[in-house]
C-alpha cells in the first residue's frame, strides 16, 4: 500500500512540475523534434519572405525556447529494440541450456555468474561501453560491418550515409564510425538486460510439466522440436520476462549516456549518435535555467515513468497472472 502511495505522490509531483510544458505545447510535444533550451535571435522576414532591413540594418526577432520530444522518444524506443533483437534470442538459448543439457553439477554454479551479471552496477558496464567496446567498435566491428554490409542494395544509404538538401541540391556524406552510437548503446543494453532474461526464462522453463515434455519426445518429436514445444507452452511468461528486459532497457540511464553520443536528432542510421529520454535527463536537468525548461525535462521524465510502468504491470500479468492460468488451461 506504501509503494503505491509513493507512486502516486510521484505521478502526482512530476504532474505538476510538467504542467507548464504539457500547458504550453500539448500533444505537440510528443512530434516535434526541436529541443531548444535558449532563445534565438534571427533576421525577421517580411511577408515576401525577404529579410527586413530598416535604416541599413537588418531587423531581428527573438523566437522563444521550444521542446518537442520525438528524438528522445524515437532514440529510446530504437536502443531498446535494438537490444532486445540482440538479447532475446540468447536468454532464450541460454535458458534452455541451463534447463535441458547443463550437467546438474554446473547449474548452480552458471546460473549464479548470470545473476551475478544482473547485479552489477550500470555505471561499470558504462566504463566498460565507453573505454573498451566504443574503441572495438570504433575501429574493428562497426568498419567491418560497412566492409560486410555496403554491397547489399540499400544498406549503405540507409546505415552509412548521410543525407542532406540544400536547395535543389541533394549532398550525400559518410555517417563517421566513433563507436559513440545507437548501435554501441544497443550492444550495451543488450549486455545489460541479457541476465534479467535469461534468469526469469529459466524459471518459467523450469515450470513446465515433465509430462508435456516427455509427451512431445513420444509423440517422435526431436529434441529441437520438443524444446520449440516448451518455448510455445511457456509463451506467456516468457513475453513477460521480454517486457521486464525492455522495461530495464528503456529506463537505463547511466551506461547508454556514455557510450551513445547524446545527439538530440532523429537519424535512421543505428550508427549515428542518438539520445534516449534518461540520457536527456542526465545532460540536462542540472543545468536547466529556466521554468519551461525545467517543466520539459519533468514532462520527459513523466512519459518515461508511465512507460516504464505500463512494461512493468504488462510483464508481471503475462508472468504472474496469465501464465499460471495458461499453464493451469494446459
Amino acid at each position: 500500500m506504501s509503494v503505491l502511495l509513493m507512486l502516486a505522490a510521484l505521478l502526482v509531483v512530476l504532474s505538476i512540475a510538467a504542467w507548464p510544458s504539457i500547458e504550453e505545447y500539448g500533444l505537440k510535444f510528443l512530434v516535434t523534434t526541436d529541443w531548444r533550451p535558449n532563445e534565438l535571435n534571427v533576421p525577421m522576414k517580411g511577408a515576401d519572405g525577404r529579410v527586413l532591413i530598416e535604416d541599413g540594418e537588418v531587423v531581428m526577432e527573438t523566437i522563444p525556447p521550444s521542446f518537442g520530444a520525438l528524438p528522445v522518444i524515437y532514440g529510446t524506443a530504437v536502443s531498446s529494440l535494438l537490444a532486445l533483437l540482440i538479447a532475446v534470442p540468447l536468454s532464450f538459448g541460454a535458458a534452455l541450456f541451463l534447463v535441458r543439457l547443463c550437467p546438474r553439477r554446473l547449474v548452480g554454479s552458471i546460473s549464479f555468474l548470470v545473476e551475478f551479471l544482473a547485479a552489477i552496477p550500470s555505471i561499470a558496464y558504462g566504463m566498460w561501453g565507453l573505454f573498451v567496446l566504443g574503441p572495438a567498435m570504433r575501429n574493428y566491428i562497426e568498419p567491418g560491418l560497412r566492409a560486410a554490409l555496403s554491397w547489399i542494395p540499400g544498406v549503405n544509404a540507409w546505415l552509412f550515409e548521410n543525407t542532406a538538401r540544400r536547395g535543389s541540391t541533394v549532398i550525400t556524406s559518410e555517417v563517421p564510425l566513433t563507436g559513440s552510437d545507437m548501435f554501441t548503446g544497443g550492444v550495451v543494453l543488450a549486455i545489460m538486460i541479457l541476465p534479467i532474461i535469461t534468469a526469469i526464462s529459466r524459471d518459467v522453463l523450469r515450470s513446465v510439466p515433465r509430462a508435456q515434455i516427455e509427451g512431445t519426445l513420444a509423440l517422435g518429436a526431436t529434441w529441437w522440436q520438443s524444446s520449440w514445444e516448451m518455448l510455445r507452452y511457456s509463451r506467456s511468461a516468457l513475453f513477460g520476462a521480454v517486457m521486464l528486459g525492455l522495461a530495464r532497457a528503456s529506463g537505463e540511464t547511466m551506461a547508454i549516456t556514455m557510450v551513445i553520443g547524446n545527439n538530440n536528432q532523429i537519424n535512421p542510421s543505428l550508427f549515428a549518435p542518438a539520445q534516449t529520454m534518461s540520457s536527456l535527463l542526465a545532460n540536462e536537468f542540472a543545468e536547466a535555467s529556466t521554468e519551461i525548461h525545467r517543466a520539459a525535462l519533468c514532462e520527459v521524465a513523466l512519459i518515461l515513468l508511465v512507460m516504464s510502468l505500463l512494461f512493468n504491470v504488462v510483464a508481471r500479468w503475462l508472468v504472474v497472472g496469465k501464465g499460471s492460468r495458461t499453464a493451469a488451461a494446459f
